[in-house]
C-alpha cells in the first residue's frame, strides 16, 4: 500500500527558475514559427505573381481574415483570451501584408485630420496592426479618393461633424466599407475602414445601406422589417440616413430596389459590409 501511495504521488511543482526556462524556450520557439510564417509571405507574393494574380489589386482580405480569426477563437483553450488571440493574429497578418506589398509600397492608413483622434487610431490599429504607415488628410472627400488607390485604407468616423460622407460612396463604386470599428464590439460602429475591394460573404456580416428617403429613421426601420431585413439606424445628417443591414446584403438586392418600393428612396444602395469576429 505504501508502495502504490508513493507511486501517485503528484510530481512537485515546477520551480520560479524551470518556469522561466520554459517560457524562453517557447519565446524561441514562438519566434521561428513567426519567423517562418511571415517568410511565407513572400512566396504567397510569388505565386499570386505566376498565376496571374492582378499585381495591383488590394493586399486585403477582411471575409479570409474574419473566417481564420473565427476558427481560432472557436478552438479549445486553457489560458489565452479570445482578445489576445485575435491581438496577436492581427499582427501576424499585419506583417505578412507588410512583406507581401513591399514591391508595391505597402499599405497605408488615410485619417481625415478633423478626425483622427486617439480612439479612431487605436481602433484602427487594432483592426489593421503596427505596419501600415498613416496619414491625415485635410476633408473627408480626400480620404474617399486615397481609398480609390489599393494600397490605401480610409478611416472615417460616424461622427456627424464628418458629414454624410458615407452617401458619396454611392458614386464611388469601386470603394466599399470593408469593417466597423472598432472591430470586436456588440454597439454602434463609431467609425469605418473602406478600401477599393468588394466585399465577400463570411457567414455572419453586417451591411451597410444608405437612403435620402423622406421615411422617419423608425418607419424606414418597420419598412425594411416587412421586406424581410433586419435594420438598425446608424446615422442621419443632411437629409441622408445610414442604416445597419443584418446579413451579406447583395448591392442588387431586389428588396432595396426603389423602383418597386418608391418609399426606400431615389438616392439608395449598399455601400459595404463588415464581418463580424
Amino acid at each position: 500500500m505504501a508502495l502504490n501511495a508513493r507511486a501517485q504521488t503528484p510530481p512537485s511543482p515546477l520551480s520560479l527558475t524551470e518556469l522561466r526556462l520554459r517560457i524562453d524556450a517557447i519565446d524561441a520557439e514562438l519566434l521561428r514559427l513567426v519567423d517562418e510564417r511571415s517568410s511565407l509571405a513572400r512566396d504567397i507574393a510569388a505565386a499570386k505573381a505566376r498565376e496571374g494574380g492582378d499585381a495591383n489589386a488590394c493586399l486585403l482580405r477582411p471575409d479570409r481574415e474574419a473566417m481564420l480569426l473565427r476558427k481560432l477563437t472557436g478552438k479549445p483553450r486553457v489560458a489565452a483570451s479570445d482578445a489576445a488571440v485575435v491581438a496577436i493574429w492581427r499582427e501576424l497578418i499585419s506583417e505578412s501584408l507588410r512583406i507581401q506589398g513591399e514591391d508595391q509600397g505597402g499599405l497605408h492608413l488615410d485619417f481625415w485630420a478633423g478626425d483622427a483622434s486617439g480612439q479612431l487610431v487605436k481602433w484602427s490599429r487594432e483592426r489593421f496592426g503596427a505596419a501600415p504607415s498613416e496619414a491625415g488628410l485635410a476633408e473627408p472627400v480626400q480620404v474617399i479618393a486615397a481609398a480609390r488607390d489599393p494600397r490605401h485604407i480610409g478611416i472615417l468616423s460616424l461622427d456627424p461633424r464628418a458629414g454624410a460622407w458615407w452617401a458619396r460612396l454611392l458614386a464611388e463604386p469601386q470603394v466599399r466599407v470593408i469593417c466597423a470599428l472598432p472591430e470586436r464590439t456588440p454597439e454602434r460602429p463609431k467609425g469605418f475602414a473602406i478600401a477599393a475591394l468588394k466585399p465577400e460573404p463570411t457567414g455572419d456580416d453586417v451591411s451597410y445601406w444608405v437612403t435620402d428617403s423622406r421615411l422617419s429613421e423608425a418607419a424606414l426601420t418597420e419598412l425594411l422589417g416587412q421586406c424581410g431585413l433586419a435594420a438598425e439606424w446608424l446615422g442621419s445628417t443632411g437629409g441622408m440616413k445610414l442604416f445597419g443591414l443584418s446579413g451579406f446584403v447583395q448591392e442588387d438586392d431586389s428588396r432595396l430596389d426603389p423602383k418597386a418600393e418608391k418609399a426606400l428612396g431615389s438616392l439608395s444602395g449598399v455601400i459595404g459590409t463588415s464581418p463580424r469576429i
